[in-house]
């Protein structure tokens, strides 16, 4: 018989926060555009579980429209700022070096320290980096992901101008023999773009196994659509006649909820015998997807994960805010997602 899967607690944030004594959090986010951005701030001040926050402006390369993004972010700031919870957010350029000293200071921890990042609105480089050092830190002794569902996506690109296809930030593997054997086995979080990955993809023919995590259940209905037109488009640069079902390699399909961290975690285990296994993520899904794969790339060093980062995010990127979610990660030191 197999062992049961270990509990890895997630669901909306006044449930998940009642399975603990009551924390003192630092809170690590990014304001924005979107309605959603501070939601969980917000709702954390008012339970004064607030310790200490620190907030992100993320400035594209190429801004849709610069001014109507400055208007759009005061009224965020005005919002917080009326709901008694004063932020000033510190400006970062999306391509800003985050192995320079600034920003390892800003990812090293104090003893002791309660962890609250908000993958909501922040880029997915940042958050990739951010999580890795709490997930490393013996002082991130409770680590909680909170992300913030919006009501809806707008028709239309959601992003654009994305750079070419490479690896995230320190997430490379530990060594080029395992970065190319993990390049034989392509994991794929379907999403609403696949920029960058049809070119990296096309020609492979049956050099590559590919899976591809489809976010089902989720809502949206739209968002169903879009990630099914992503693994379609996933195919298509592996040379798949999808009228005849035919092709050098076949994607694998898996179907994980959409908002379900933990089950992604445990897919991705079983795709990767336990961790044990190289294979490349590209996190193109919903952002607990992507967080699933953050916690085994982070800790394995045979999981490269790549990534095509836009230059301009629309600034309807997502449409007003639902609920929030909490994933417990870390709690009084134990790591429910350890390998």
């Amino acid at each position: 018989m197999s062992p049961a899967a270990p509990f890895r607690p997630w669901g909306e944030l006044p449930w998940a926060l009642a399975l603990s004594a009551a924390r003192r959090w630092r809170f690590f986010g990014c304001v924005a555009a979107e309605e959603r951005s501070t939601a969980a701030l917000v709702a954390l001040h008012r339970l004064g579980a607030l310790e200490r926050v620190e907030m992100h402006r993320i400035l594209d390369p190429e801004p849709a429209d610069l001014a109507t993004e400055d208007r759009i972010i005061n009224e965020r700031v005005a919002a917080c700022a009326a709901a008694g919870c004063t932020i000033n957010p510190v400006l970062t350029p999306l391509d800003a070096p985050l192995q320079n000293s600034a920003w390892r200071q800003t990812f090293t921890f104090p003893a002791n320290t309660s962890l609250c990042l908000d993958v909501s609105s922040l880029p997915k480089r940042f958050f990739f980096a951010a999580l890795k050092a709490a997930l490393q830190s013996a002082h991130v002794r409770d680590l909680l992901i909170v992300y913030s569902k919006p009501l809806g996506y707008p028709r239309g690109p959601l992003a654009s101008n994305p750079r070419d296809w490479s690896t995230l930030t320190g997430f490379d593997a530990d060594d080029p023999d395992t970065q190319k054997s993990a390049a034989s086995h392509q994991i794929v979080g379907a999403g609403f773009a696949v920029e960058g990955l049809h070119d990296y993809l096309e020609g492979r023919g049956n050099r590559t196994r590919v899976d591809v995590m489809i976010p089902f259940p989720a809502t949206p209905w739209d968002s169903v659509q879009r990630s099914w037109d992503s693994a379609r488009g996933i195919a298509a640069a592996l040379g798949v006649d999808t009228d005849h079902d035919s092709s050098k390699v076949q994607p694998t399909y898996h179907r994980v909820g959409a908002l379900d961290t933990a089950t992604a975690f445990d897919c991705l285990l079983s795709l990767t015998n336990g961790g044990r296994t190289p294979a490349a993520l590209a996190p193109l899904g919903p952002k607990p997807l992507s967080v699933a794969m953050c916690l085994l790339a982070a800790q394995t060093g045979r999981h490269p994960v790549y990534y095509a980062q836009p230059r301009t995010y629309a600034l309807n990127h997502s449409l007003g805010f639902k609920t929030t979610y909490a994933y417990w990660i870390k709690h009084d030191g134990v790591n429910f997602y350890s390998l």
